[in-house]
């Protein structure tokens, strides 16, 4: 099953639309991108998508054009994310740590935390300072 779903003003998720579809694929997640471009989205702009990390939903977007900047944008759940993380590293305070470095707004404050995580573990912080940092944190998403 593919769901998506919006968030409204008091912070509560809404399903938008759901499909069910043989297997979570990339063809199958191309298919709703667009199938949810025409009828819901429908050419609004400011529109976000943040997804998790599967490659299929990564391969669909970057094939399609409706959510590209600057009328749309695509980022990654930092849930996923960071549980992603975990189960590479099995280090739930490097986890803690990654996760407050998705909500800080200012670099200096993101930057000061990644210094943490190098200071604990080396290749972690190499592995995070390799990843998209657009798609999954606050300071670097441009707003």
């Amino acid at each position: 099953m593919l769901i998506a779903a919006a968030m409204d003003g008091n912070q509560q998720v809404l399903p938008l639309a759901f499909a069910i579809v043989d297997d979570e694929s990339h063809s199958s997640w191309k298919w709703f991108l667009q199938q949810l471009s025409r009828h819901v989205i429908r050419g609004r702009r400011g529109v976000c998508l943040i997804s998790d990390c599967h490659s299929g939903i990564i391969k669909a977007v970057r094939e399609g054009s409706d959510f590209v900047s600057p009328h749309r944008v695509h980022h990654y759940c930092l849930r996923c994310v960071c549980s992603n993380f975990n189960s590479r590293y099995k280090n739930m305070v490097l986890k803690d740590l990654y996760w407050r470095t998705g909500f800080k707004y200012q670099i200096r404050k993101f930057n000061r935390i990644m210094e943490e995580i190098k200071s604990q573990k080396l290749d972690a912080f190499e592995f995070l300072d390799r990843s998209n940092k657009e798609k999954q944190t606050a300071s670097h998403d441009g707003g």
